[in-house]
């Protein structure tokens, strides 16, 4: 997008959906301005036919029963319905929603009101209206989470409208309306850039009295002035850190200076340790684990369980399937490794999958290593350690050189 053309960190890569929206962002990490720096425009891959397979029968067998245990999945089944806006009926609930800058947990005691940025809402809303609330975003996709998103007259507004939106661009920045969050939501999909890093930005912003929490003016404006490339345009583009640096603000919420994703830390305590360690900055697809029991147990057992989800997120990454598969492919590995073997001829044995997360781990840390990151880089904002969470009371108990020594004697 343009603002990867002048090199914002904001900036992403846009992928087409299946009706050619470049909505589906690789979004974080600045990808976009890797782009621009490299004066890449786009990359077009013209469809072929399909390549020879060792054994094309072993091979769809495969694809077909992994396809037969998608669909009976029912985890799989509620993000089809819901899309993944219902993780924010659950985060909201358990009190671990980034809400006005991370300064709370819930938005709505659901018992007194109606929390309308969740999938149960959204996904009533939509359909009332006529829009589409199961929408593939790419061909032969079997989980169908996306969705189209249309206002009081049936006009499609987005698509899609996903969680971390509505958590970072929405709640964080202290909008209520999912109709406000899907109209900034598609600027920025015009614009190419990532909405978890935006969000926390003017979040941060806000709660520094720059505006008053659900100014939606003030995020309209701000995302005008990204657009057209002014000078505060570009500055806001660099991200939270350095916009927080820039003008003084205390509570900015990043790790390895990325915006932390919506699932706050002191309540998810295993994505938060996920997004600690991964060398991708915080990152929760690097290992998210929001339904896991944390009360009382240890830095070490939490950290372990981390551990596992990013070894199977990191296996998963690397052989191109969608981590909304993991219901069905982390309890069954042997079906990609079979798949892989009759498409390959590969020969790779039952332990091949979780090797691959841990090695692709391993090299990722190598590589920041290199680039001068260190374990204190992993470290939370200090308010998360300090600030109790509402309504849990919970502070964050993890410190980065426990978490980073029980990862580094489990991989050895």
């Amino acid at each position: 997008g343009p603002v990867g053309e002048w090199l914002g960190l904001v900036a992403g890569i846009s992928f087409s959906d299946v009706e050619n929206r470049p909505s589906r962002l690789a979004a974080r990490g600045g990808v976009g301005a890797v782009m621009g720096m490299k004066k890449v425009k786009a990359v077009v891959v013209d469809r072929h036919k399909m390549p020879p397979f060792h054994d094309r029968k072993k091979l769809m067998m495969s694809v077909r029963e992994y396809g037969t245990r998608i669909s009976e999945s029912v985890p799989i089944q509620n993000m089809a319905k819901f899309g993944t806006a219902t993780v924010g009926d659950f985060t909201n609930k358990i009190g671990g929603l980034p809400v006005r800058n991370f300064s709370a947990g819930q938005l709505v005691n659901t018992d007194d009101d109606v929390f309308e940025l969740g999938g149960d809402h959204i996904h009533a809303r939509n359909s009332e209206r006529g829009g589409d609330t199961t929408h593939a975003c790419m061909p032969g996709c079997m989980i169908k989470c996306s969705n189209v998103c249309v206002d009081s007259d049936g006009k499609e507004i987005v698509s899609p409208l996903e969680y971390e939106t509505l958590g970072l661009l929405g709640s964080n920045c202290g909008l209520t309306d999912p109709d406000h969050v899907a109209r900034l939501n598609a600027v920025c999909n015009d614009l190419g850039i990532d909405t978890i890093e935006i969000g926390g930005t003017l979040g941060a912003l806000m709660d520094a009295g720059h505006a008053e929490f659900g100014d939606v003016e003030f995020l309209g404006q701000a995302l005008d002035d990204i657009a057209q490339g002014n000078e505060r345009g570009r500055l806001l583009a660099q991200g939270a850190a350095r916009v927080g640096e820039h003008f003084g603000v205390e509570r900015v919420p990043v790790i390895k200076k990325q915006t932390i994703s919506a699932y706050d830390p002191r309540v998810i305590e295993v994505t938060g340790i996920s997004m600690m360690y991964t060398a991708q900055g915080a990152d929760h697809t690097a290992g998210n684990l929001p339904a896991a029991e944390c009360d009382g147990k240890t830095t070490e057992e939490l950290t372990k369980e981390s551990l596992h989800m990013q070894v199977m997120c990191a296996a998963v990454d690397s052989l191109g399937l969608c981590v909304f598969g993991r219901s069905v492919t982390n309890e069954h590995p042997e079906m990609i490794i079979n798949a892989v073997n009759a498409a390959f001829d590969a020969g790779l044995d039952m332990e091949f999958f979780e090797e691959l997360g841990r090695e692709t781990i391993r090299m990722e840390k190598t590589f920041n290593t290199a680039a001068g990151f260190n374990e204190e880089d992993d470290e939370l904002p200090e308010f998360f350690y300090s600030e109790p969470l509402a309504p849990s009371g919970k502070t964050a108990r993890h410190r980065s050189t426990d978490v980073n020594r029980v990862i580094r004697e489990a991989l050895g």
